[in-house]
């Protein structure tokens, strides 16, 4: 791993020198946490964690310009955990993304393992940044995050108005429709206003079925802070089909705002509910509160507070933007969590 990253700087010096109309930019973010969680039926656990504000993260980006307002671009980006220096997954050389495209007039065309257009719109759902443990839909919807073998398209604004498509194909014979995944979202945002609707499909590998989750979101800039109300409807909460069961669904529901006190100093809070579909199925709501400090342009002092309760035997917990889930209560139990940590971008 660190021949490789290695060779990628190795390559960023040549290629920019080599070649005046291209650029690539080493870039990351490094987050880290004190998390403290008490949950019922297993105590309290204390950690020191990596991505509670925004996941860890080193990369290259690459663009050229080919003239007349078309540029060929690349990414290639890897997580990591920062309290235990160590890649998030260490199979892959490039965990999080690894694509090429290009992009002029008609939006951007992109191919290969790429964010899902529910990932690029998580920011947007709530006061928490869509993450930390103040998240209640982070924290427990079955968020697509990201797809190998996409093709994906952004179209170029147009009065506020952006469409994204992904498409990431299973690569089997039979069926070949099976392990597919299809994502569309639509976006407007212009003055202070931002809504946005996407809607995902996930092929089983027989392609008998799909896992589908739609999410919605509204947030409004009041001069000093935003208000945001967001939902989500999926397949009940599960990252892979063999956690889902067919037919039941979860509905979340998140309604946050903040309040800048002044440009650096920002306080928020939240309340959501989680219900899911059926007689006696599981239940659970949560209350959050966050507050921000920002030391600079790039360093970030964030801290949570934030409280879930089950009901109905759910399990529902909290998670940072890994996410990291320490301590699940017991069934229809509820835990209390708090934050503190440093986030870094360059």
């Amino acid at each position: 791993m660190k021949a490789a990253w290695l060779a990628a700087a190795l390559l960023c010096t040549s290629a920019t020198t080599a070649y005046a109309q291209s650029s690539v930019t080493l870039y990351g973010i490094v987050d880290s946490y004190l998390g403290v969680t008490h949950a019922t039926g297993k105590g309290t656990a204390v950690s020191i964690d990596s991505a509670g504000y925004q996941q860890s993260r080193l990369g290259l980006r690459i663009v050229e310009d080919i003239g007349a307002g078309y540029h060929v671009n690349a990414v290639l980006e890897n997580g990591f955990s920062l309290s235990q220096g160590s890649a998030a997954d260490p199979t892959r050389a490039f965990s999080r993304q690894a694509w090429v495209g290009l992009s002029g007039p008609f939006g951007e065309v992109r191919a290969g393992r790429q964010n899902s257009p529910q990932y690029i719109m998580l920011a947007r759902l709530d006061a928490f940044y869509g993450a930390t443990y103040g998240s209640i839909i982070n924290n427990s919807s079955s968020l697509g995050i990201r797809y190998d073998n996409s093709l994906s398209y952004i179209s170029p604004s147009l009065y506020g108005f952006k469409v994204q498509g992904l498409v990431s194909l299973g690569g089997q014979a039979s069926p070949h429709t099976g392990n597919n995944v299809y994502v569309a979202m639509i976006d407007y945002s212009r003055g202070p206003w931002y809504f946005g609707l996407n809607y995902a499909e996930q092929k089983s590998q027989n392609a008998s079925f799909s896992i589908k989750s739609t999410f919605a979101a509204a947030n409004y800039d009041y001069g000093h802070g935003r208000i945001y109300l967001s939902y989500y409807r999926g397949d009940n909460p599960g990252a892979n089909a063999p956690a889902n069961v067919r037919g039941v669904y979860a509905s979340i529901y998140s309604l946050s705002g903040d309040w800048r006190i002044t440009p650096d100093l920002a306080v928020g809070a939240g309340w959501g509910w989680i219900d899911v579909s059926g007689a006696n199925a599981p239940r659970a709501w949560q209350a959050s509160a966050i507050g921000t400090y920002a030391l600079s342009k790039r360093t970030l002092l964030f801290s949570t507070l934030a409280y879930v309760s089950n009901s109905n035997g759910g399990v529902f917990s909290l998670g940072g933007a890994g996410p990291i889930t320490r301590n699940v209560p017991l069934a229809g139990g509820s835990e209390l969590g708090f934050q503190a940590g440093i986030r870094h971008t360059f």
